[in-house]
């Protein structure tokens, strides 16, 4: 099967969807409110990464990992104007989400050794795309496949030295600045990659060793920096803040409906001026332990309002909120719905493939169970979902054929 040939159609009818979203621009936004934005925005007009929060300036920040921002920031700089700047931002997001479809075939290739299963996930994932230009989301999906296309093809032309595991660390380094949460991908790919190859212990260890070493080379002008302004080595410092916002009195389980309710709303430093002023004075990693201390309390009083809220997470994180465009967020349930046999199936038939499959879905989502849901925590591992799905399709396809 030509695999340049479905890269280009799948890229050009990955576009599509893009193109309709920029001419329907409904839930698309670059405004107040969106973190990574005024990141960027502080970060181009003032030359600062921090003061994220609308309620007031607090200062330096590392609630978000700085590559994202870092883009838009530099999109700012270029193109001067906000009508130039939106354009651009929108431009290479859709660029972006035409490039995840178009890859599948050849990351199926890689897993089952045909590109049917990515070609049926190819189009599946085009029909639930959509742009994200406020979030990293996107971008992480398109830098996990790369990931994982790179590692493979670096060990299986290359071998497994000590290059080889630089490399890769590099490469895990950058996705870890662009979501931490990656790592939750990354690595369980890295060891598919070792057992599919049935590397020597001997030679297992001498491309861990220096990965590691990659990505903590990479990461550690960001954690020194960090550490020049709170004197603790930190990667992120919100997941205190977001684990207390999302359980609380107030809490809703999903960010769309907090954002409607004034109470939910006043948790978050992002409106609440005392908690910011607190935020500012306390510094951003004490304050997130403060607030981790607090929904923990809260956790253990409310066993019954956190089992509610949490088993409605667990729900939206798999089927997520509609929100427009609706019908990729409702296509994104037909991705989940068929995904689950087609990793059964995997399963069944013994495939390598199936142990990868099974571990992400297990691992990556238990992070969001207790967070307030969106589609955005859903995307980053969107193409795995489609290429179980698509396993399926293209399963009951050859079976029709054959009959």
């Amino acid at each position: 099967m030509d695999l340049r040939r479905w890269f280009i159609i799948l890229l050009i009818a990955g576009l599509i969807p893009g193109i309709y979203q920029f001419y329907h621009p409904v839930g698309l936004g670059l405004g107040a409110g969106r973190e990574m934005v005024v990141l960027a925005r502080n970060l181009a007009q003032e030359g600062a990464y921090g003061d994220s929060f609308r309620s007031m300036k607090t200062g330096p920040t590392a609630m978000n990992p700085p590559l994202y921002p870092l883009f838009l920031a530099l999109c700012i700089r270029l193109f001067k104007t906000p009508i130039r700047i939106t354009y651009a931002i929108l431009l290479a997001n859709l660029i972006v989400n035409a490039l995840i479809p178009a890859l599948l075939p050849r990351i199926s290739v890689l897993l089952w050794g045909t590109a049917v299963p990515g070609i049926a996930g190819g189009v599946l994932s085009i029909l639930s795309a959509q742009l994200i230009p406020d979030w990293d989301a996107d971008y992480t999906q398109l830098g996990l496949i790369l990931f994982c296309l790179a590692t493979m093809l670096l060990v299986k032309n290359y071998g497994y030295g000590i290059w080889q595991g630089a490399i890769t660390g590099a490469m895990l380094g950058a996705l870890l600045l662009l979501s931490q949460v990656t790592l939750m991908v990354a690595l369980p790919w890295v060891g598919f990659v070792l057992i599919v190859r049935r590397i020597q212990h001997r030679d297992m260890l001498r491309f861990l060793l220096p990965l590691v070493v990659g990505a903590v080379l990479v990461n550690l002008p960001w954690v020194w920096r960090n550490y020049l302004i709170w004197g603790e080595f930190t990667a992120r410092t919100n997941f205190g803040i977001v684990l207390h916002s999302s359980n609380n009195d107030c809490a809703k389980p999903s960010v769309y409906e907090e954002l409607l309710d004034p109470c939910a709303v006043a948790t978050n430093p992002e409106s609440n001026v005392a908690e910011a002023t607190l935020l500012k004075s306390m510094g951003e990693p004490a304050y997130g332990r403060l607030k981790a201390r607090e929904a923990e309390m809260w956790i253990r009083s409310h066993p019954r309002h956190f089992l509610e809220l949490t088993l409605a997470r667990i729900v939206q994180f798999w089927f997520p909120v509609p929100v427009p465009p609706r019908y990729a967020i409702y296509m994104v349930w037909i991705i989940t719905i068929l995904s689950i046999p087609g990793l059964f199936l995997m399963i069944r038939r013994k495939s390598s493939a199936a142990v990868f499959f099974s571990v992400v879905f297990l691992l990556y989502p238990l992070m969001y169970y207790i967070v307030v849901s969106g589609i955005r925590y859903r995307v980053p591992i969107l193409w795995v979902s489609t290429l179980a799905a698509g396993y399926l399709v293209a399963t009951v396809l050859q079976r029709r054929r054959a009959l």
